[in-house]
């Protein structure tokens, strides 16, 4: 299996999954992102789709990423051994948690991840798979500097709706909206000054321009689904137009 690296230095710009599809996943893989991410946590994948879409990536040469359900060592440890190149864990609000994470990535005697002989040891010249934590609520950004200090967080993943709706803000605070700015602008210098990468979500390509220029590392455009629905309905609003 030959996949390119999985490059979150600055400028990276990666996609979303939320389809259970491998050849969607393949085509997507085919466009040039920097990764694209399986979205077990709000997308429709499950864990018999994921081996599929993860060799459609494969195919594509594309680092897969895996968003898991749930903090939870056996959903960490299932996308490990399928072979993600990184996985990215979600609501993680202390040091506490992301410790666990951390655990959960790594065998003993430094984790406790259990070995068994499934997709990712097939390739043994694999590199490590990368620990993403996610910081999306008030609880993350109050405890950011004990989480960002654990060792083994190999980087940081915003999520804008959800830190918005923490923060008593609308979903639309993240277009704009000098408080959802004020909030994001500390978690992003905060990583830089530790040297970590730090990614966002983007629900448009405005977005990851203006999120690159607060000090985002890497940013990660809105799902398939999403763009599919948006071109779908442009080209239906294009063909009912009169010449």
């Amino acid at each position: 299996m030959t996949v390119d690296p999985l490059d979150l230095s600055a400028g990276a710009v990666g996609g979303w999954l939320q389809l259970p599809s491998a050849p969607v996943a393949e085509l997507m893989g085919s466009v040039g992102f920097a990764f694209l991410c399986i979205d077990q946590q709000h997308g429709m994948i499950g864990p018999d789709a994921m081996i599929p879409m993860l060799q459609g990536l494969a195919a594509a040469g594309t680092p897969a990423v895996v968003r898991v359900p749930s903090n939870d060592h056996t959903e960490i440890g299932r996308a490990l051994d399928h072979g993600a190149a990184a996985v990215i864990v979600p609501l993680v609000n202390s040091a506490e948690q992301a410790r666990a994470a951390v655990d959960a990535f790594h065998y003993p005697p430094r984790g406790s991840r259990s070995f068994g002989p499934t997709r990712s040891s097939w390739y043994r010249d694999l590199p490590a798979p990368l620990c993403i934590v996610m910081i999306e609520t008030m609880a993350a950004v109050a405890a950011l500097p004990e989480i960002l200090a654990v060792e083994g967080v190999d980087a940081i993943f915003v999520g804008p709706s959800d830190l918005s709706l923490s923060a008593g803000l609308p979903l639309t605070a993240q277009d704009g909206d000098p408080a959802f700015d004020a909030l994001l602008q500390p978690i992003l210098d905060a990583a830089r000054d530790r040297g970590m990468p730090a990614g966002i979500f983007c629900m448009s390509a405005a977005h990851a321009r203006r999120f690159r220029q607060m000090g985002a590392t890497y940013v990660a455009l809105f799902s398939e689904a999403g763009m599919l629905r948006a071109a779908a309905g442009k080209h239906l609003a294009a063909a009912r137009e009169d010449g």
